[in-house]
């Protein structure tokens, strides 16, 4: 996923802070940084249990709270991918 955010490294500590909610919610893992050309532009690509999770904590209030207070300024553009193979 990724959105535009006011600033970045207020953004990452706020997703930082968040990282218990995450793993409790399902998150196996992730990574997480900007775009080359567009600093404010976050993404995450994490991993997740399963879909049903994820989709739960998307919707989570919680998560569109610490979203507004992190200074995300968009609804972020998700992209589910199912992996077939990692090298």
């Amino acid at each position: 996923m990724y959105h535009k955010v006011q600033d970045f490294a207020n953004w990452k500590a706020a997703f930082d802070g968040f990282i218990e909610v995450r793993k409790a919610a399902g998150e196996i893992d992730f990574s997480v940084g900007n775009l080359h050309n567009e600093p404010n532009t976050a993404y995450v690509v994490n991993s997740w249990e399963n879909v049903e999770q994820f989709n739960a904590f998307m919707s989570a209030d919680d998560l569109k709270e610490a979203m507004g207070a992190a200074g995300v300024l968009e609804p972020p553009t998700v992209i589910i991918l199912n992996e077939v193979e990692k090298g």
